[in-house]
């Protein structure tokens, strides 16, 4: 009898230290409120390309804030309608440049780390993806940040066949991204599109060439996704005149500063990764 008891209060303990954890939930995630396409029977003009840098970079690499540095000044020297960036900082690799400083805002993200495994890990820091192009006979797609320029404009240019239009709608801290792609002529390969948050303004300790700076402003942090970093396909056939429309609903977490914040689309080569054009928009 005693030991049928024992068994009891034993399976007792056994199923309530057992209890089902529910699996985590991401909150955050975005929602699709709308998702089509078809083909326009009016084709638009071609837009203009512009060109996507994305800078690799790191809070404890002594000579990144000259690579920041370098893309503003082509930025400045062109617009922001012609080129675009995004900075890359990733805890996945190179620890010894990019590992966050304890006690300051840890700029690093997922999604950064996601692009760089996608693309190619570099050999040093900084270094940076223009339109994520291969130059000449280039096996990387990676550069350093003295070529940015003469890279920048080689692919400025190119035409693009596709355009990219975005609006946005704020309620508060939910966010409403309306994302269009429209072909101005058909295209035989394969796209993706990729929806970000970049984020500037951020204040953290950076390594730079003589000290550091406690006070660093950090611009152009990739700070979130919509869906997959590395691209989303476009299932349906590039015909001239095709038409993507999509809504996608955010809530933007509590620690972004939405005046700082930006949303950036890229449609690129599903198979190549090339950019086919970028475009920014100001939240």
């Amino acid at each position: 009898m005693k030991r049928l008891v024992f068994i009891g209060i034993f399976l007792a303990l056994a199923f309530s230290s057992c209890e089902e954890i529910p699996p985590y939930i991401d909150f955050t995630k975005p929602t699709v409120s709308k998702d089509t396409t078809y083909v326009a029977s009016v084709i638009p003009a071609a837009q203009h390309k512009a060109v996507l840098i994305e800078d690799i970079t790191g809070v404890r690499c002594n000579n990144c804030p000259n690579a920041a540095q370098k893309a503003l000044d082509i930025v400045t020297q062109k617009s922001e309608d012609s080129v675009v960036v995004i900075a890359l900082y990733s805890g996945d690799y190179n620890v010894t440049f990019t590992a966050p400083w304890p006690g300051f805002t840890n700029v690093n993200s997922v999604y950064s780390g996601q692009v760089i495994n996608q693309l190619g890990i570099p050999n040093a820091l900084p270094n940076g993806y223009i339109d994520r192009a291969k130059y000449g006979a280039q096996t990387v797609r990676f550069n350093a940040f003295a070529n940015w320029p003469n890279l920048v404009n080689q692919r400025l240019r190119l035409t693009t066949p596709v355009n990219i239009s975005l609006e946005k709608t704020l309620n508060g801290r939910n966010l409403t991204v309306k994302m269009k792609l429209e072909y101005n002529k058909a295209v035989g390969d394969n796209h993706k599109y990729s929806l970000f948050i970049t984020e500037s303004g951020i204040v953290s300790k950076q390594t730079t060439l003589t000290t550091y700076d406690d006070n660093y402003v950090h611009n152009h942090v990739l700070r979130y996704a919509f869906g997959n970093a590395v691209g989303n396909p476009l299932n349906a056939t590039l015909v001239a005149g095709r038409t993507f429309e999509k809504l996608l609903d955010f809530e933007i977490p509590a620690d972004y500063n939405i005046a700082k914040c930006h949303v950036v689309c890229v449609v690129s080569d599903a198979t190549t990764e090339e950019v086919i054009n970028v475009r920014q928009l100001d939240l």
